[in-house]
């Protein structure tokens, strides 16, 4: 009885470690203006297929990457946000971009990571960290 006992906690542990889950978002607490600002978001799928991803400033969608989609990546117009389109780099386990031309008084804000998994789940998981822009 023991055994099955540790075969059935070893198999629930496998399937918690295992489950859909943004794992980590990184932002500046404070981007200089002058510099290309990163964010970056890391996601465990688990067993899951990853729909998209969605970045957001201040709850407006700014930029989409759906891996597979006819159209991968989409830019959306959000004042005081400006892709530097270099910088994307986007996967099934991590959506990193970069901002530029940032301005002092419009591109601060809470920016949020939100990741989706494909059909029929539909899961979504998000983290938001709040970024004050400053320099001269």
């Amino acid at each position: 009885m023991e055994k099955h006992d540790a075969i059935l906690s070893l198999v629930y542990f496998a399937s918690c470690t295992s489950a859909f889950r943004l794992t980590s978002m990184s932002a500046p607490k404070v981007a200089d203006l002058r510099d290309i600002m990163e964010l970056d978001c890391h996601f465990d799928m688990g067993q899951e297929e990853l729909y998209a991803v969605k970045w957001y400033k201040d709850d407006q969608e700014f930029f989409r990457y759906m891996p597979r989609g006819q159209q991968e990546t989409r830019l959306f117009p959000v004042p005081g946000v400006k892709l530097d389109t270099r910088s994307v780099d986007c996967n099934k386990n991590r959506c990193k971009i970069g901002l530029t031309d940032l301005k002092k008084m419009h591109s601060g804000g809470a920016y949020r990571c939100e990741i989706s998994s494909e059909a029929p789940a539909f899961r979504l998981a998000s983290e938001t960290h709040n970024v004050t822009v400053a320099g001269k």
